[in-house]
């Protein structure tokens, strides 16, 4: 009964019993995908992505196209090898967005604006495509980033941006959104006060996980010759924050970064 598929039925006074809400995803291994791996599209509150593993996804792995309020979580997921470059994929304004402690290997480049969205504990590596390697369009300026580790393109002349209304400002859904863009870390943190205690890190803090090949993006990669567990000492070791119901059982001095706390299944 829903003419464009997203908006719960009845909207802008939507039918109670049809409002899609309390959705878990999670402990599915999906492999060689279009559009797109997991979309928790059109969803409205307690909706969780969980504990997936995406390989080879040619459109953005974890879709919310959109969220109607939120929360979306999105934890402890991997995801490899999306040829379009990045790992998420945030249409149609959605908001209510929880992204937390997950690997990501391409960027997190979301395309258009979201609203309310958090990122912590995340590893996000760049597989070499062109682009920032962390990419951020919001309305509201209470959005925020931190405790992540990232692997810019060494190459790359933008490493991060962040689009959102003038940072004296609250929220603004109306008026055009201002894009920063940054080449470094310190650069970006500055500007913006976000990820200020984010590292930088390379795939050597994996078990044993290489780059995509970028020359080959036609390549199926087979998820049984990976292991994304990390390696002891690494940066991503005990360089996280604790989030309360998602990494209570973190090992050593502080939560790991990334989906796999070490010493962990």
């Amino acid at each position: 009964g829903n003419p464009d598929g997203t908006a719960p039925d009845g909207m802008p006074h939507e039918i109670a019993d049809r409002v899609p809400v309390s959705i878990d995803i999670y402990n599915n291994d999906i492999s060689n995908t279009a559009d797109n791996c997991i979309e928790a599209d059109g969803g409205a509150r307690n909706i969780r992505v969980f504990r997936n593993r995406c390989f080879n996804s040619t459109g953005g792995a974890l879709s919310s196209q959109p969220i109607f309020g939120g929360p979306n979580y999105v934890f402890q997921n991997v995801v490899y090898n999306t040829t379009t470059g990045s790992a998420v994929k945030y249409i149609d304004t959605p908001s209510g967005l929880l992204v937390y402690q997950n690997t990501f290997i391409g960027a997190a480049n979301a395309a258009g604006p979201s609203s309310n969205v958090h990122y912590r504990n995340n590893l996000i590596l760049s597989d070499g495509r062109p682009g920032p390697v962390f990419a951020i369009g919001t309305f509201t300026n209470y959005s925020s980033s931190d405790y992540n580790g990232f692997r810019p393109d060494p190459l790359g002349n933008i490493a991060f941006e962040w689009v959102s209304p003038p940072l004296d400002v609250k929220a603004d859904y109306r008026n055009k959104l201002e894009t920063r863009r940054y080449k470094t870390l310190s650069e970006y943190s500055q500007a913006t006060h976000q990820d200020t205690h984010s590292v930088l890190l390379d795939y050597d803090v994996l078990a044993n996980v290489k780059m995509p090949d970028k020359l080959d993006p036609q390549r199926l990669y087979d998820p049984a010759g990976f292991d994304f567990c990390l390696k002891p000492g690494s940066a991503a070791v005990d360089a996280g924050m604790l989030l309360r119901t998602i990494n209570d059982d973190y090992l050593g001095k502080a939560p790991d970064l990334g989906a796999c706390e070490l010493g962990r299944p």
